[in-house]
């Protein structure tokens, strides 16, 4: 696998530790998984700048209360002041998203990113996740089995079948001609 021309594979320890969560940032299926229930949420999304930045503390909470309006939570100051558990699903979820986004990342890996929000919620955070990654230049790679999200927000797919790739393209091909039969079973 190749990140900005070089082989993740030969990276040592150290050069991937500066790439993940810096350059590459994930947002997972299940938002709890990604937030600490015993930390507030401003604690958790100033730990980026703290860490990848090194700026100040004062710096950190300028940098995560801008992200946390970029996200469309209302409320920005009682949501940095708020426990993971506090908060609904969807607002976990767009918190995630904020922390991923905080060190403005190359790439963003979103694994399953809507499975855990109910429909209405789901919709909300599509149109937020392509915006921001708009607004940051930020290439996205989504890992998803819901094709109505991968037909809104991507540009091209790849259909993974028992850890292979049989399928890939642009949408609208490999759309118009399914040739594995996994591919035509996903519809």
């Amino acid at each position: 696998i190749k990140f900005q021309g070089k082989d993740m594979g030969e990276l040592s320890a150290e050069e991937l530790r500066a790439i993940r969560g810096n350059k590459i940032a994930m947002i997972y299926q299940e938002p709890m998984a990604s937030l600490n229930p015993a930390m507030k949420v401003g604690q958790q999304l100033m730990e980026v700048p703290l860490i990848h930045d090194k700026v100040s503390k004062e710096e950190a909470y300028k940098r995560a209360l801008e992200m946390v309006r970029s996200v469309r939570l209302p409320d920005p100051e009682r949501m940095m002041r708020s426990f993971p558990h506090q908060l609904s699903g969807g607002q976990q979820q767009r918190i995630v998203i904020a922390m991923a986004l905080l060190s403005k990342p190359a790439l963003l890996l979103l694994d399953e990113p809507t499975t855990a929000l109910d429909v209405t919620v789901e919709a909300g955070i599509v149109d937020l996740v392509k915006g921001l990654g708009e607004k940051f230049g930020t290439s996205m790679i989504f890992v998803s089995h819901n094709l109505g999200l991968i037909l809104e927000t991507c540009d091209r797919i790849t259909v993974m079948y028992s850890g292979e790739a049989v399928e890939t393209g642009k949408i609208k091909d490999v759309f118009d001609r399914m040739r594995h039969p996994y591919t035509q079973g996903l519809f």
